[in-house]
């Protein structure tokens, strides 16, 4: 039992490492839509590990991102940007336990995954939407602007999705190629 929680809490801290590394890349075209990649990481621990895991992993990563490399710091809101990655981890796991349980698959289940991955980005995007206009209540700037990107963030947040539900995809199956191989059960 000892043993296995040290794997685990390795693993997350892995994967919180990777997490931050993977927040930094971001593809932006033009000034309005930018392409993420720290959600992949989100995503691999949900379908890799249980709820609790992707969850700490959410929350410890994104909290260590908004103190130390975003540019805001500590703010009345610091807590409340959490939660869109929180929630993101809890969605996708809650989603791929639900078949775990059964001794199943999310990932062979190729629609359900994708509709997943793809209806949790625009729950996610709209959260990040409603926060931002929030943000923009409690810090006092203008929120007119948050209006006028709604429909770029839900686009966009569509376009992410695919890639990392694909690129999840690929390195969940090697993974796990990987670990049936060398009998590690994580």
């Amino acid at each position: 039992m000892g043993n296995n929680l040290v794997k685990r809490i390795t693993l997350d801290g892995i994967l919180i490492a990777v997490f931050l590394v993977f927040s930094f890349f971001r593809i932006r075209v033009g000034n309005f839509m930018e392409i993420g990649f720290g959600s992949l990481i989100i995503t691999l621990a949900a379908i890799l590990l249980r709820p609790t895991d992707a969850i700490i992993i959410a929350f410890l990563g994104e909290l260590v991102n908004q103190l130390f490399f975003t540019p805001y710091g500590i703010t009345p809101t610091t807590a409340l940007w959490i939660l869109p990655v929180v929630a993101r981890a809890a969605l996708l796991s809650w989603a791929a336990y639900f078949f775990k349980r059964k001794g199943d698959d999310i990932t062979k289940h190729i629609i359900i995954y994708f509709v997943t991955i793809m209806g949790t980005a625009l729950l996610i995007s709209g959260l990040d939407t409603g926060l931002l206009y929030l943000d923009g209540l409690i810090m006092d700037y203008p929120v007119s602007y948050t209006l006028l990107q709604t429909g770029m963030r839900f686009l966009t947040s569509q376009i992410t999705a695919v890639i990392v539900a694909l690129l999840a995809l690929g390195i969940y199956k090697s993974a796990n190629k990987l670990f049936d191989k060398n009998n590690v059960n994580i």
